[in-house]
């Protein structure tokens, strides 16, 4: 799951500004809310995650979101509440601002795992 692919300057001036580590994964997602639209996320972490969209959209900094994670292997992962916090292209960048605790707890398992896995 992990990828040796290296990382953008962007990309590193981005983990720098960050509290959470986040890692490298590829599953699906989809939103609503502000924005519909399927994509893949490529990086996550317990604060948020990089989605890239199957599908050209248009974002503001700022618009809220629902999402639903959908990692290999385990339940679906809902996000009640994500805001974007930057764009490009066809990524974007969300932080996780609510979540049900048992949701919550599957994404720190998830997480857990990945941190095992690197």
């Amino acid at each position: 799951m992990r990828s040796l692919t290296p990382q953008s300057k962007r990309e590193r001036e981005k983990d720098e500004l960050r509290q959470q580590t986040r890692y490298r994964v590829e599953f699906p997602i989809t939103s609503t809310g502000d924005c519909i639209t399927t994509g893949t996320v490529y990086n996550l972490g317990l604060g948020g995650c990089k989605i890239m969209s199957a599908a050209r959209v248009t974002l503001e900094i700022g618009a809220i979101l629902k999402l639903e994670l959908h990692p290999p292997k385990l339940a679906p992962i809902s996000v009640h509440a994500a805001t974007v916090r930057w764009t490009m292209e066809d990524d974007f960048g969300v932080d996780f601002l609510g979540m049900q605790e048992s949701d919550r707890d599957r994404l720190a398992q998830l997480i857990e795992q990945l941190s095992e896995e690197s």
